[in-house]
This record gives C-alpha cells, sequence and structure tokens, in this order.
C-alpha cells in the first residue's frame, strides 16, 4: 500500500481535524509538488520577519505577512517559529505552532503576549513513560498535583513547559492518558520525540514517527520567547525497540543552520532533545559547529532516568532526571536523584533553573546518608543530584568547618537498598538496578555533630545538620 491510499484507508486524524475529500485533494497537490503560501497576521496585520518553514526550507514573511515555501513533497508540516512578544497557542495543553500540509489554510493568527516576555519561564520534564494503569494513577495523583502546586505559587502565566521524550513505553494506546495529564497543567506545552515514542518502520510506511506526528506535530522545530531561541530536535536513529543510537540527521542539521541564520548572536539557544549530546550523540561535533557562534547555548536532554550537567565552553548540558523516577517503581531515580522536573527561569539573556523534586519543597537539593563503621567512625555520603563545577559540598564537624567534601563516583545508598537485585523492585519491574552516579561527596568522621552546606552556582545555600550521638 503506498502513502496515499494508506492515509485515506486511515481516515487519518491532522490537527484535530478529520480530513474531507478536499483535504484528500491537497494530499495529491503535495504529492505533485506544488508549493505553498500563507500568511502571518496579528488581527488582521501582516507580521513582517517572521519564520516559517517545512522542515528543509526556512524563509521570512514579507512586510504583509506573507510567504511562500517552494514544493518539497518530502514535507509532513509547515510550522512557525513564533516570534518572540507573541501568545504560544495551545490546544488541550499543547502548543500549536504547524499546520499539516494536507490542509489548505497555510495562515497564522497571533496575539501578543500581555507582558513583555523578555523575563519568563519554563519547565522540562523528563522520562513521564507510561505504560500501564498504576503508572497513569502515579502520574495523575503525584507528577501532575506536585506542578501544578509548584505553578500556582509563581506567575503561572509567564511559563511554558517541554517535555524531553519517551512520554509514552512503546504503548500508543496511552498517549490519551498522557494528554489528558499533561492538559491539567494550564501551560502550553512543546514535545520531544523519545525513543519509545517511535515503532518500527513497515514496507508500507517508511516513517518510524508517523504515530507521534499525528499526536504532536513535526519532531524538529523552533520558537522565540524574548531574546531566547527554542529548538527541539528528533537525535533518536531507529529501527527497533532495542536497536537505536543517538544521531541527528543530515536533513535536521540542514534545517537548523538555515533557522539559526535568523537568530542574532547575542540571544541564547535553548535546545531539547532526548538522548544526551555529550555522551552518546554519534555526530554530536556537527551539531556543536553549528552552536559555536553564540554566547550562551543549553541542552536539555532525558533518557538516562538520571540527573547529570556537563559544560562545554559555551554549551551547558542539563540532562534531567524523570517523573517517572525508576520507572514508577519508587520516590527516586537510579542514581538517587528524586522524581522531578527542572524549573527554569530567563530574564533577558540570563538563565537559571533548579530541580523541583515531587513531593519536597524546591530547596530539598541534597540528601545524606550516614554508614556507622568501626570505632565509632561514620561515613558521611551526601548526593548533590544539581551539582555543576560551579557549585561548592562542605561540611562543619562539632562546628569546625571541614572544608569541601571529596567527590566521589559510587551508587546513592537508598537507590542500591530499594532497587539492586533481582528480587527488587519486590512488586514490579525486578529488572531495575541502581546506577552509578558522579555526583556524590564523602568524609568519614567521629564527631558527634555534622553540618552539610550547600552553596549553588547561584549563591543560594541549602544545609542539614546530623546528630550522631
Amino acid at each position: 500500500m503506498d502513502r496515499r491510499s494508506f492515509l485515506k484507508s486511515s481516515g487519518l486524524l491532522v490537527g484535530g481535524l478529520y480530513l474531507s475529500g478536499k483535504a484528500f485533494a491537497n494530499i495529491l497537490a503535495k504529492d505533485q509538488g506544488k508549493p505553498i503560501t500563507g500568511t502571518v497576521k496579528h488581527r488582521g496585520k501582516g507580521i513582517a520577519n517572521a519564520v516559517i518553514s517545512n522542515g528543509y526550507e526556512v524563509v521570512l514573511t514579507d512586510k504583509k505577512g506573507r510567504y511562500h515555501l517552494p514544493a518539497n513533497a518530502q514535507a509532513q508540516h509547515v510550522f512557525l517559529s513564533t516570534p518572540a512578544g507573541y501568545q504560544i497557542k495551545s490546544v488541550a495543553g499543547f502548543a500549536t505552532f504547524y499546520i499539516s500540509t494536507v490542509q489548505g489554510d497555510y495562515s497564522f493568527e497571533l496575539e501578543k503576549t500581555p507582558y513583555d516576555d523578555i523575563n519568563h519561564s519554563f519547565l522540562a520534564l523528563g522520562d513521564p513513560q507510561i505504560r500501564e494503569a498504576e503508572d497513569i494513577r502515579q502520574f495523575y495523583i503525584e507528577s501532575i498535583p506536585d506542578i501544578q502546586a509548584f505553578l500556582a505559587s509563581t506567575d503561572k502565566n509567564r511559563f511554558h513547559g517541554c517535555s524531553l521524550g519517551d512520554s509514552i513505553w512503546d504503548t500508543p494506546k496511552m498517549w490519551a492518558a498522557y494528554k489528558d495529564g499533561i492538559a491539567k497543567i494550564g501551560i502550553p506545552f512543546f514535545q520531544v520525540i523519545g525513543n519509545h515514542d517511535k515503532q518500527e518502520a513497515t514496507d508500507t510506511e517508511s516513517d518510524n514517527a508517523r504515530l507521534f506526528k499525528k499526536q504532536f506535530g513535526p519532531t524538529y522545530y523552533s520558537f522565540n520567547r524574548g531574546k531566547v531561541h527554542y529548538v527541539v530536535l528528533d537525535d533518536i536513529r531507529y529501527k527497533t525497540i532495542k536497536e537505536y543510537d543517538g544521531h541527528i540527521s543530515i536533513e535536521q542539521l540542514a534545517w537548523l543552520k538555515k533557522d539559526l541564520s535568523h537568530v542574532p548572536k547575542n540571544h541564547l539557544i535553548v535546545i531539547s532533545l532526548h538522548i544526551p549530546v555529550h555522551t552518546s550523540v554519534k555526530n554530536k561535533e556537527d551539531l556543536y559547529a553549528l552552536l559555536t557562534t553564540y554566547e550562551q547555548v543549553h541542552i536539555l536532554s532525558g533518557h538516562t532516568h538520571t540527573n547529570f550537567n556537563h559544560v562545554m565552553n559555551n554549551i551547558y548540558e542539563h540532562t534531567v532526571a524523570t517523573l517517572c523516577g525508576a520507572w514508577w517503581t519508587g520516590s527516586i531515580c537510579a542514581d538517587g536523584t528524586p522524581r522531578g522536573y527542572g524549573v527554569f527561569e530567563v530574564k533577558d539573556t540570563t538563565i537559571s533553573w533548579f530541580y523541583k523534586p515531587i513531593g519536597q519543597p524546591f530547596d530539598y537539593q541534597f540528601h545524606t546518608a550516614i554508614q556507622k563503621l568501626n570505632h565509632g567512625i561514620n561515613r558521611i555520603t551526601v548526593n548533590v543530584w544539581n551539582y555543576d563545577p560551579q557549585w561548592k559540598v562542605t561540611w562543619y564537624a562539632d562546628g569546625t568547618f571541614m572544608g569541601d567534601l571529596e567527590q566521589i563516583k559510587g551508587f546513592d545508598e537508598r537507590a542500591v537498598s530499594m532497587y539492586k537485585g533481582e528480587k527488587l523492585p519486590a512488586d514490579r519491574r525486578g529488572w531495575v538496578e541502581p546506577k552509578r552516579t558522579n555526583h556524590l561527596f564523602y568524609a568519614q568522621s567521629e564527631a558527634k555533630s555534622i553540618r552539610i552546606v550547600v552553596h549553588d552556582r547561584f549563591g543560594h545555600q541549602y544545609e542539614e545538620t546530623l546528630n550522631l550521638k
């Protein structure tokens, strides 16, 4: 069955609209390679220099808001890189910035933000990875209420969200429950594709992201808020559930080069994708080469079910731990990081962030474990999950300042007790195991009182005093 026959027989839904006979005529037009024209307007007035793309070509609107995209039979969507100062339109919780190429009207109507979006914030959610009813239950009664409560404590209207892939776990029927949960949060969300959001290609359909695209639109795109240019990429080269790797396609890199050509060099770049770039993307240098001329670049990734920060020159990569912890089997991830999400605040081109643990206050930023050794000696291990080299982890013994704790690589003691061995976790998914991490800090002492003081890169201080008598 060819693609045109597949679309007809499936009764395809695009952007929530059933495709009529007229829409199928547009499929034919696309297959014949007709160009696409449209407009970008605000209350009937054209918006000049808005960036429009079909995933291959990138064009600007003229002074009347008109644009023209050349014919491309491979293009599936036309998407708008929403200009700064304009609202992110959303439907049922997800940003609506694209139009399927099988639709007949390719015009975008925008409204301005009621505030200056040079100052704004966003959430980064790692790996909800929903597979069965128990996962959904925890997602609904733990994750979503925590996010709602956090947003209620701040200026919610200035937030958008980005979910960093693996929204489901190889079970497309779970997308409805996932989307219902995200809609309850009440801010517009952008979606990254993860390896568990893809399906194997078939003889009749070569696109392994086809079901994801029905739900969320294109797998790579961009948008703007204030002086920040946001980019979403698909960095998964996928064959089967067990056979995939990190790689950014030539098509995406070519598109990104064109997209970035319209972004001032002093603007902040934020890139969201699934597989961590610095450890696992095979052609990461090709991506880095496009980013070297920008003053600040932040990459948000997920996939590992651990929390980690990597800093290299002008590029800071945040690998964000998960909403699901260790696959919904416990309150912490495999490295001891609590279930949670990233919170980012932008002021002009300055960005700050913290990790928000679910069910804990925002100032819960480390966990201390004490192991009693021989002769009254205590081994103190501190897990500082959002650590980077500009943090300081210090300690006091019986009131005396002892300096920095020694950084080590190892296993979080709670993760070992919860997940180590084939009989743990006891209730389900016994294959879950703890993972080594280097955001652990260590000391030994005979002191009766230990005080841990942690300073983050933004000058905030977090502390805990332990009575060891």
